[in-house]
């Protein structure tokens, strides 16, 4: 009989309540709830971004240090680089990345062939729709 125990009956109490003029009424919920009814959506969204709230402080925090970029609390899923740009919150290296694909030729390339062109003192002459090209290396 460990942990049963017996509840008092208040019935005499509450019979002499009601003769000495008290009342018994319906109990009333006055602490309502509102409750916060989730969008699927939504839902799916912030899992994908379980650390947003702490990237946007972080962030923020760089920004007003004038920093250029920030760590984020996760890194890249892509990629997997820990730098994020503070101006557009792309990460840096997809971004470099995509910048690339679209030139074709990345900015260390192009100064090869910029030493290239000083080195033997040439210049590269080429043609695209119809104009004249001219590719030389001079002191600035």
């Amino acid at each position: 009989m460990i942990g049963t125990q017996i509840k008092p009956d208040y019935s005499d109490k509450i019979a002499e309540f009601v003769k000495n003029g008290g009342e018994i009424k319906q109990a009333v919920n006055t602490n309502k709830a509102e409750f916060n009814y989730c969008n699927a959506d939504t839902v799916l969204q912030s899992a994908e971004r379980p650390n947003s709230h702490q990237n946007h402080i972080l962030r923020t925090r760089a920004e007003k240090q004038g920093l250029k970029s920030y760590k984020p609390v996760a890194a890249c899923k892509s990629c997997g680089t820990s730098e994020r740009s503070v101006k557009s919150n792309i990460c840096l290296e997809c971004d470099r990345r995509r910048a690339r694909a679209k030139t074709g030729l990345s900015l260390k390339n192009l100064e090869a062939v910029g030493h290239y062109l000083l080195d033997k003192g040439e210049s590269v002459e080429f043609t695209n729709g119809g104009q004249k090209y001219v590719l030389k290396v001079e002191v600035a």
